[in-house]
């Protein structure tokens, strides 16, 4: 079993294989939202999306695609975070942060280029679910450094 897992584990590249792998899935919600629909945003107008002192407008038009998976059912959601932790500790990732409180654990790895993020991968766990949200972007760091702050 936990070679079929490590095997499973070593073929996911991205969010978007992990997507594809749960989403429709009995327990999982998923959300896909493609890199048309992030240009058509970037085409827009300046508009003001403050949440506190953070301006997500100027984040979300460095994006290029986002996969949102959130399982409820146990077993497949211990499989997703361990399908996605064997994916961030290949290397690729780089752990960015991690905070832990009881039976709960949030992850945010990235990939960047220079002084831009190309990806972003959070896990958040739960004792009987789990969250992924990855997202392919074209982000300078100094933006993900303002988000990170708040």
């Amino acid at each position: 079993m936990f070679l079929a897992a490590a095997a499973m584990s070593a073929a996911a590249q991205d969010g978007k294989e992990i997507y594809n792998r749960y989403s429709g899935k009995k327990g999982v919600s998923s959300v896909y939202i493609s890199p048309t629909m992030f240009k058509m945003m970037k085409s827009l107008p300046e508009v003001s999306m403050e949440s506190g002192e953070v301006d997500f407008s100027s984040i979300i038009k460095t994006f290029n695609g986002m996969y949102i998976i959130d399982i409820e059912e146990p077993e497949l959601a211990k499989s997703l975070s361990e399908e996605v932790t064997a994916m961030a500790e290949s290397g690729r990732y780089e752990l960015m942060m991690e905070a832990a409180e009881e039976s709960e654990k949030v992850r945010i790895y990235i990939v960047s280029k220079g002084d831009i993020v190309t990806d972003f991968l959070m896990l958040a766990q739960e004792k009987d679910s789990s969250s992924v949200i990855s997202i392919s972007a074209e982000m300078p760091f100094s933006e993900l450094q303002k988000l990170i702050a708040q």
